[in-house]
């Protein structure tokens, strides 16, 4: 399952809608990145939402923070972007340092989150974006997170059905694997989904991601690999992790060439989730200055 022809589907929907929208509204629809540090992973992803925006016709810019900001600091900032009128969507790219990312700190990533406006919050991360998510009222969504959506407008897009089946989510971060799995055992999807994480037992997980049916991964780490022999045949697999090796190249979690002969569908890593979550990102950045505009109303459609 390639990202591309998903990709290019909602940029053919945007291309259409965008500039219509900007000639009614004289408004270009402009997204504020936060940036904390300089890691080169965090630019090079920064880099593709830029070049989308401005390929759609849409906006971007960086704001850029030192890496040892405080996150009590870091949360005004982030509330003073929200306040402004000239943004419509505000993103902050992850990883944040380590001492904003300690849970047990206050305040924390989760505050950096949830200063986000609801409305302008285009990466689904904030208390408001998580909570539509778990009710799952797919007619009254306002902005899906965008990996949830990527995966979700793939799965539309190659016919992969969800209803009644096992879905296994391996990993445990916050802005891919936990709404992928609300979003796949919720009303969206209807399907029995199960999250693996490290503190399950290892026996335990391969034998459920053995049993699965649908296998969406996003650990990310060198050390983690699924191969061929942990899955059954017939599984579709989503492949969501992303690491970059000192090489410079990028590969997710999945023994790609050797899981494509035993999986019903498969996502490579690169070209397969990731451009199709910066296209979500777009979408949904879209989104945002409709409803901002009142020309649009929230619910999604993956008809």
């Amino acid at each position: 399952m390639l990202g591309k022809p998903v990709a290019e589907a909602i940029e053919a929907r945007l291309l259409a809608a965008v500039p219509e929208y900007v000639a009614r509204t004289k408004q270009v629809p402009t997204l504020a990145v936060v940036l904390v540090g300089a890691d080169p992973a965090s630019q090079r992803y920064v880099g593709k939402k830029i070049e989308a925006c401005a390929r759609l016709g849409m906006r971007a810019e960086t704001l850029n923070f030192p890496v040892d900001i405080s996150a009590g600091d870091l949360v005004d900032e982030v509330s003073k972007l929200s306040r402004s009128p000239k943004f419509h969507g505000v993103l902050v790219q992850l990883p944040l340092p380590g001492a904003i990312e300690k849970h047990d700190a206050a305040p924390n990533k989760f505050d950096v989150f949830d200063a986000i406006a609801p409305d302008k919050d285009v990466d689904g991360v904030g208390r408001d974006a998580v909570a539509a998510l778990y009710r799952a009222q797919q007619e009254r969504l306002r902005l899906m997170p965008g990996t949830a959506l990527a995966v979700r407008r793939m799965m539309a897009f190659y016919g992969v059905k969800t209803e009644g089946k096992l879905a296994v989510v391996v990993g445990r971060n916050d802005i891919t694997s936990k709404p992928i799995l609300q979003m796949l055992g919720g009303r969206m999807c209807n399907a029995a989904a199960i999250w693996c994480h490290r503190h399950v037992a290892p026996e335990d997980q391969r034998r459920l991601i053995r049993e699965a049916d649908i296998l969406v991964t996003a650990v990310g780490t060198g050390a983690y690999r699924i191969t061929a022999d942990m899955v059954k045949p017939g599984v579709a697999v989503f492949d969501v992790a992303t690491r970059i090796d000192a090489a410079g190249k990028l590969h997710g979690d999945v023994d790609f060439e050797a899981v494509r002969r035993v999986a019903s569908c498969i996502t490579p890593v690169p070209r397969g989730v990731g451009p199709v979550t910066v296209a979500a990102l777009c979408e949904n950045l879209f989104r945002a200055a409709q409803i901002a505009s009142g020309v649009a109303q929230a619910g999604y459609s993956f008809k």
